[in-house]
């Protein structure tokens, strides 16, 4: 994480964290997480700025796809649990890559952003109907 931070362009190890569980879930890397690998993710960590929530909301209602229900707020400790696994399985990922391409974790960074911006067709210019589309007033 500290190599992740210092030269992958990450300000906070909650950006690393969040950048994780998004490669885990990319990746389909959900790795269990233990005491040894440290301290379990203080939710509050994630909440600032608002993003964090987002995103681990985002991963648990795609895993439990079947179950609208892991939104409420009762079952946040699973939602969280989810995303610590996903953050470790994208941890576990990235350092096989830095092993494996013998390249430094900012490139492993950026090859894994160009990689997914290439297959999803990449950014593209939207109208302001398109973004607005569906959209009532009143």
């Amino acid at each position: 994480m500290q190599e992740l931070q210092e030269d992958g362009g990450f300000p906070t190890f909650r950006d690393v964290l969040l950048f994780a569980a998004a490669v885990g879930y990319r990746q389909e890397r959900r790795v269990p997480f233990t005491t040894a690998a440290g301290d379990p993710i203080r939710y509050d960590t994630l909440t600032h700025p608002a993003f964090g929530e987002a995103l681990v909301g985002m991963i648990a209602a795609n895993v439990v796809a079947e179950d609208p229900e892991i939104m409420d707020a009762v079952r946040l400790e699973e939602r969280i649990k989810i995303f610590e696994e996903y953050a470790n399985g994208g941890l576990e990922f990235l350092q096989e890559q830095v092993n494996v391409r013998h390249k430094p974790a900012s490139a492993i960074v950026i090859d894994l952003v160009a990689e997914a911006f290439t297959e999803s067709g990449g950014a593209r210019p939207v109208s302001v109907d398109e973004l607005l589309k569906g959209v009532t007033w009143g």
